[in-house]
């Protein structure tokens, strides 16, 4: 059964890893940050470089928003999987909410600011799926 020791399964986290931080529109630090690890921990897993302690997995699977074992399935090869659709989803969410109740911006503002957020998700979400269908296929 693959670990993280595995190379394989290394390459295949650090790829899933970045790829799921990009769609969610998550700087790496405030990924670390939601995580509750080190900056320098979470570029360690996003490149593969370095054995990630299994005691981080859960604050980086929240991060994620991952279901909880999730890294532990790509490990041995598998998928993660996302949280349950009634599970909160707080980073995009929070963001969104920054914008809405900000009181120095106009309405036209918060349109416009709004507009590109959800457009950059987008591209994200569509950036995510190519990066992960190259991993596949390589």
């Amino acid at each position: 059964m693959p670990n993280m020791d595995d190379r394989g399964g290394q390459d295949q986290l650090a790829t899933l890893v970045r790829a799921r931080r990009i769609e969610l529109g998550l700087s790496a630090r405030a990924a670390a940050q939601t995580a509750g690890i080190d900056r320098n921990t979470w570029a360690y897993l996003e490149n593969g470089t370095r054995r990630t302690a299994e005691f981080n997995y859960a604050g980086i699977e929240r991060a994620l928003q991952w279901a909880p074992g999730s890294i532990q399935r790509v490990l041995e090869g598998g998928e993660p999987a996302p949280l349950e659709p009634d599970t909160p989803q707080t980073p995009d969410d929070e963001e969104l909410e920054l914008v809405r109740t900000d009181p120095k911006l106009t309405d036209e503002m918060k349109e416009r600011i709004i507009t590109l957020i959800l457009e950059r998700r987008e591209r994200d979400k569509q950036e995510t799926r190519r990066m992960i269908d190259l991993f596949r296929r390589g």
